[in-house]
């Protein structure tokens, strides 16, 4: 994937979509940056740190670690996403589209099913 072939915000999205999509490109930075020759284990490890940092450094005073980690492996699974794709498909805008709709859609409705302050952290 290159540059212009990684995913990009839209205007008037909603703070769920962008959350998603910045998790998601983290994935295709990583995948960018390193070519796609590191391991899955061992992307998975700089990436969760990279988004545990961002997360304690942006709301740690404010919400208990285990939110945080929480938060985490679910960005994290995102982000992977972002890291695996583009090493085993081809492009497509209409299958990026779709998927991060897809992924919204899912972080929706499972949010709309756990007690408060229990949800996903959106920035």
């Amino acid at each position: 994937m290159s540059e212009q072939d990684q995913p990009q915000g839209q205007g008037g999205m909603d703070t769920l979509a962008n959350t998603i999509l910045m998790a998601f490109n983290l994935g295709v930075q990583f995948n960018q940056q390193t070519q796609g020759t590191k391991s899955v284990t061992e992307v998975t490890g700089e990436v969760g740190q990279t988004i545990y940092a961002t997360l304690k450094e942006s709301y740690g005073e404010q919400m208990e670690d285990d939110f945080l980690r929480a938060n985490t492996e679910y960005l994290l699974q995102i982000a992977m996403m972002g890291y695996i794709i583009p090493s085993i498909c081809a492009y497509d805008e209409e299958f990026k589209n779709r998927l991060l709709q897809l992924i919204e859609m899912r972080a929706k409705k499972t949010e709309g099913q756990q007690p408060e302050g229990s949800r996903i952290i959106t920035t």
